[in-house]
């Protein structure tokens, strides 16, 4: 009975099994050796084992069936091993081999070798190879890392993306939960804790994007997911998570959402324009139509005497003249940063050249202007800068106080990410309540017999230092003076 369930295993074995003596000359071999190696049973019998091995590793083959014969204890030759067999065809095929000694007092010594073909095995694992080194580089390229958080244990693992991600070395850092929330950025721990613990008592998806500063001083924003899994009992065990390094996607959504303001205030110039088409250019239009139809009426009636006619001319004349100052301030402040391309600015001419524009306004009220040294250079719209500074300049002069000397004072800081200037003025100052209506479209703070002006100057100021990715604002106190700051950003800048 034994010996049938031997020839079946002997037979039936989806491994080659070859029986050799000690001059290495193959006994028996069963049905799978024969397809594994192309050759009949009968081909085989009698044929020295190195008749299966290619002739290059032949002698490596007797080197190593000899010195098992000397220390003959069962041993596996694997995968590591490249052993390679050759079929009938003469094709080569890759092979592990268990080989063991078989020895009794009825039979003399018998090797016994266990033979499989790994050519399955081997593509299966180069191709794992190839997906584990695709896998990595895409979590390298996309910047994400995978964790694994043991709660029974309270252990941490991070995988070598995580660590390149916060930029710490594993030798000197080991990852807990504790010393992860002391990496988050101070303002977002809360935030981060709250998350976990909400997504453990509501077994729901644990993600958030929070801010971490890494050790060279840098700013990253990285999403945290993580997927809980919990016992039978309900016992949260583990949970599973990635981290990914979006700082570049947070910048993207902060420049789109620049963008769509900067569109909005677009839309909202479109509808001043609009505004100022059915209303501001519409009064002077409206005031020489009636200038003119008083002038027919009287001409028909009463034949109005020269200095009359004059006088309705000159009425004409100012109306006519107001809509062409009205229309072609709105031409300059919608060609405003189209005319030319952005090129490296130096502030130092800047300011001169706006100072040279209004010589004479400055040399008739006796102005001091107080410039600073060394200013810096940007990437900029050099006319539109040069109009920035002389509106702000002009306006300062227009609205000073009565028999009190101008002086306008302009300054530059040195910020983080932008250039700040203060143009401040000792004139009359702005009343706070009219903090809104001052950048808008021909909005005045006094009428045209108090101030002679279109209001649209600041208007121009506010369209230039947006163009440059700037703010622009003011701080006044009535009787006393205004300063208006403006930031230019770094950005632009070489």
């Amino acid at each position: 009975m034994k010996k049938i369930i031997y020839q079946n295993i002997f037979e039936f074995s989806p491994d080659g099994i070859v029986l050799c003596n000690s001059l290495e000359e193959i006994i028996m071999a069963n049905q799978a050796t024969t397809l594994i190696f192309g050759y009949s049973q009968e081909e085989l019998i009698n044929k020295r084992i190195e008749f299966l091995i290619p002739t290059h590793l032949r002698e490596r083959h007797e080197t190593h069936f000899q010195t098992f014969k000397k220390y003959p204890t069962p041993r596996l030759m694997h995968n590591e091993m490249n052993l390679k067999g050759q079929r009938k065809d003469g094709s080569l095929i890759p092979l592990s081999i268990t080989i063991t000694k078989i020895s009794s007092e009825e039979i003399s010594d018998l090797y016994l070798a266990i033979i499989r073909d790994t050519t399955d095995f081997i593509k299966k694992t180069q191709e794992f190879e190839k997906t584990t080194v695709l896998l990595k580089e895409a979590y390298h390229l996309s910047k994400l890392g995978s964790w694994e958080y043991d709660l029974i244990k309270n252990e941490l693992f991070w995988s070598d993306e995580v660590f390149e991600i916060f930029e710490l070395d594993w030798e000197d850092y080991k990852p807990s939960y504790k010393a992860f929330i002391n990496l988050v950025h101070e303002d977002d721990r809360e935030f981060v804790k709250k998350s976990f613990q909400d997504s453990i008592e509501n077994q729901i998806p644990y993600n958030v994007v929070h801010r971490y500063t890494t050790p060279s001083g840098h700013l990253k924003y990285l999403r945290e997911r993580g997927h809980n899994l919990y016992d039978a009992s309900g016992k949260i065990t583990r949970t599973l998570g990635s981290v990914q390094d979006v700082t570049e996607v947070q910048k993207q959504k902060k420049l789109l959402n620049e963008y769509i303001i900067k569109l909005e205030n677009k839309n909202k110039e479109l509808e001043d324009y609009t505004y100022i088409a059915a209303h501001d250019l519409q009064e002077p239009v409206n005031n020489i139509k009636g200038i003119i139809e008083i002038l027919i009426s009287e001409r028909k009636s009463l034949n109005p005497s020269g200095q009359e006619i004059d006088q309705y001319i000159n009425l004409i004349s100012g109306a006519a003249n107001k809509l062409s100052n009205l229309i072609k301030g709105l031409m300059e402040t919608n060609r405003l940063g189209q005319i030319d391309s952005m090129t490296e600015v130096d502030f130092n001419e800047v300011i001169k050249g706006a100072i040279s524009n209004l010589h004479n306004k400055i040399t008739t009220k006796n102005a001091e202007i107080i410039i600073p040294n060394d200013l810096p250079k940007v990437f900029g719209f050099k006319f539109e800068l040069e109009l920035l500074f002389q509106n702000l300049i002009s306006n300062a002069l227009k609205f000073q106080k009565t028999d009190v000397t101008p002086v306008i004072k302009i300054s530059c800081h040195n910020q983080e990410y932008s250039w700040l200037f203060a143009v401040e003025d000792n004139g009359i100052g702005i009343d706070s309540r009219y903090k809104d209506k001052l950048f808008k479209m021909f909005k005045r703070l006094h009428t045209q017999t108090e101030i002679e002006g279109t209001g649209i100057g600041l208007v121009q100021c506010k369209k230039i230092v947006e163009q440059h990715n700037g703010e622009i604002w003011f701080e006044s106190e009535l009787g006393k003076g205004t300063v208006f700051y403006f930031t230019i950003r770094k950005s632009n800048g070489l």
